[in-house]
């Protein structure tokens, strides 16, 4: 049996076979419960109790941050506890406009990079758990957290004020939620950034080059990817439900999940697919930089530290005081002036390569490939067969030109989040970029598998592995052993390579043929390597000796 994927380029329409189809079914998209369950896996929810939400909002707009939260994660608490059935009532859940500024807490300099007090240091952790237990308690919709998170550069009061005095009780209990503080509107998070994509970006530029403020955009990545992800399964089961209630129709039911968040923010107005992908692949370099700038105002300064200079102490000799008389010359010449404020790194540091060698990045991999996963769920449930191919084609080119460390990351993430069907197209695909145009044509090794959009054996034996790249660049033909290499791996553990004499011969083939052309060229033009190449060519000889170790595991394993 074949492993499926989406049709890359050399697959015709009508043999179209998606990752999302061969792994879900349908448009169903949840990977880990392919049975739906009826009954919903979130508490039932109402809004505060007007008295709690007016301490709330009052504590809010009064910049007494600390005590907000505190007052919002006892109400939680309190309502979680009461687990028995007989004694469960709905969860009181905060106004949208106060989620919206927890969020913003997490991560503004002011309580993060530049907090100088204990108790701003804490809060956007506090924050940060609160949202957490919020969303795993009622779940994204009952908490409304797409209200909470949409983007906007109108404050939340100018958006309100939208309203007419005739407006319903509910839009008049919209224009009570609002906050007045700065944190809230124009100096939110949601009020500074265009989209979440130009945030994305930033975001991962950072995890390049500035990882005190990575330390602080990381975890809430990973909870709006969190958000995003249940949000979408929430919707799905939703949808699901409706279609068992009119079980005598055979349209698939979307409408809730064409109100996602993560397809609202991909239909926001501005960002193309290919700048969503521009965002993902952002690390830092000069085009992400340009792209993709700070959200906050000054995010990159450091704490004001205080400044050692002795105040002017007054004389009072009848109480006393007795100004510096008594003090030591030297401990008063040895006060200095207030330091600077750190500046940015130059721009030396964004040319450094990149690589495994900063933490930052390789945490950010798994991310990337979160949202992409999203980014697929999304466009195979709500578009066409054509612009699910789209994306697939779109990302495989944009990852192929990625240097050589970050291409490697992609390549070999241990615990990707992605489908085995998706890892088998993009890795069709790089394959397609990176081979020579007389590599044959799978349809012609293997017309059924091809039909299906599979990965087989016989498509690498005689199709992918034993090619060099498509020039004689010692990169190129480093990332086309790494994408061997991960197709062998991939196939490997899903038991579906067929071992034979001959298909070792064609993996070793595949090893000399990348190296001989690397040295070719370097014989021929008598040039020394620079050190972007003799990484690479360190990368290429790894490569090819686990390349080998793993067809040795296979020929012992058949005997």
């Amino acid at each position: 049996m074949a492993t499926f994927s989406p049709a890359s380029s050399v697959s015709n329409d009508s043999s179209f076979y998606t990752a999302v189809d061969s792994h879900y079914g349908s448009k169903s998209t949840t990977a880990s419960s392919p049975v739906y369950e009826n009954a919903s896996p979130y508490d039932d929810a109402r809004p505060l109790l007007s008295e709690l939400r007016d301490h709330c909002h009052i504590f809010l707009d009064e910049k007494l941050y600390g005590s907000g939260v505190s007052l919002l994660s006892s109400i939680l608490a309190a309502g979680t506890s009461r687990r028995s059935p007989a004694l469960s009532k709905p969860i009181s859940v905060p106004p949208a406009s106060h989620i919206a500024l927890l969020n913003t807490l997490i991560l503004h300099p002011q309580y993060t990079t530049r907090a100088t007090k204990e108790e701003h240091r804490d809060l956007p952790a506090q924050a940060l758990n609160y949202l957490k237990s919020l969303l795993s308690t009622v779940g994204p919709l009952n908490a409304d957290f797409k209200a909470a998170t949409r983007f906007s550069q109108q404050s939340w009061s100018r958006r309100r004020q939208r309203h007419s005095t005739e407006d319903t009780d509910t839009d008049a209990d919209i224009v009570a939620d609002q906050l007045e503080c700065s944190l809230a509107n124009s100096g939110s998070l949601w009020g500074r950034a265009q989209d979440f994509w130009t945030v994305l970006g930033w975001a991962f530029n950072c995890s390049v080059l500035y990882p005190k403020r990575w330390k602080y955009w990381k975890p809430w990545l990973e909870f709006m990817l969190d958000l995003m992800e249940k949000d979408w399964e929430e919707r799905e089961r939703q949808d699901l439900e409706c279609c068992d209630t009119n079980s005598g129709s055979d349209d698939v039911q979307t409408s809730l999940r064409q109100e996602s968040i993560i397809s609202t923010y991909m239909d926001q107005d501005g960002p193309g697919r290919k700048c969503i992908l521009k965002a993902i692949f952002a690390h830092g370099d000069k085009i992400s930089t340009s792209a993709f700038k700070e959200v906050f105002s000054d995010e990159l300064k450091g704490p004001r530290r205080e400044s050692k200079k002795r105040k002017h102490e007054s004389l009072d000799l009848e109480n006393g005081k007795f100004g510096d008389y008594f003090d030591d010359e030297d401990a008063i010449s040895s006060g200095g002036s207030q330091p600077p404020t750190p500046q940015k790194p130059r721009q030396a540091r964004k040319a450094e390569t990149i690589g495994v060698s900063q933490p930052g990045l390789v945490e950010s991999v798994y991310l990337r490939l979160r949202v992409f996963k999203l980014l697929s769920l999304a466009t195979h449930a709500l578009g066409t067969a054509k612009e699910l191919e789209r994306l697939y084609d779109d990302t495989a080119k944009l990852l192929k030109v990625q240097p050589l460390p970050f291409f490697s990351l992609f390549v070999a993430c241990r615990e990707s989040p992605l489908v085995l069907a998706s890892e088998i197209t993009l890795t069709k695909l790089l394959f397609l970029f990176l081979l020579p145009q007389s590599h044959k044509n799978p349809g012609k090794v293997d017309p059924e598998g091809e039909l299906e959009g599979a990965l087989t054996s016989i498509m690498l034996e005689k199709c992918f592995i034993i090619h060099p790249a498509n020039n004689v660049s010692v990169e190129d033909n480093a990332k086309l052993s790494l994408v061997v290499e991960k197709a062998l791996q991939l196939l490997w553990l899903a038991d579906e390579i067929m071992y034979s004499k001959t298909f070792g011969a064609a993996v070793e083939a595949g090893v000399q043929a990348r190296d001989s052309k690397v040295k070719n060229k370097r014989a021929s033009k008598k040039v020394k390597l620079d050190a972007d190449d003799l990484m690479a060519e360190k990368v290429l000889d790894n490569s090819a000796a686990r390349i080998r170790l793993l067809v040795s595991a296979m020929t012992d394993t058949e005997d």
